[in-house]
């Protein structure tokens, strides 16, 4: 088991780890398979097998990040994953990641996102937590991968 603690204060965690929780049900419904698949081969067969791998992985990466966000210790910083769900749980937050990108951060460009330059007092009520959402998750993805190597 992977373990470590996060650098957050529990009561930012009482009101991110909801909205992570409820962005993560909105993703459920995404259809990997459609925003995922090649372009069309001409062979029906290699395309539908192409599309059902990409939804049963996007389906095993969103279940280990699930059992991460339910466990108990999360709430008080403290990150536990089985060491063979480390990567499912690392694209799983990826996928989380992206989505609030694409629907909570439109505002926000991607150099002022990739460089930190966000004034967090400008951005709407929204915004704000899915900024601080999308930070949660870099920081749990930057200790998990420090943990792997």
């Amino acid at each position: 088991m992977i373990k470590y603690n996060l650098q957050v204060e529990p009561s930012l965690l009482a009101v991110l780890l909801p909205y992570l929780a409820k962005v993560f049900r909105e993703t459920s419904d995404r259809k990997d398979g459609q925003r995922f698949a090649p372009p069309e081969s001409g062979d029906e067969e290699l395309d539908n097998a192409w599309r059902e791998g990409l939804v049963e992985e996007g389906r095993a990466d969103r279940l280990s990040f699930l059992r991460l966000l339910e466990r108990p210790a999360l709430e008080l910083g403290c990150v536990e994953v089985p060491e063979d769900e480390a990567e499912e749980a690392l694209r799983g937050m990826t996928e989380l990641r992206l989505f609030l990108r694409e629907r909570g951060l439109k505002s926000v460009t991607d150099e002022d996102l990739e460089n930190g330059r966000i004034e967090i007092p400008k951005l709407t009520p929204e915004a704000r937590t899915a900024y601080l959402g999308y930070l949660l998750l870099a920081e749990m993805q930057e200790r998990l991968i420090a943990e792997i190597g």
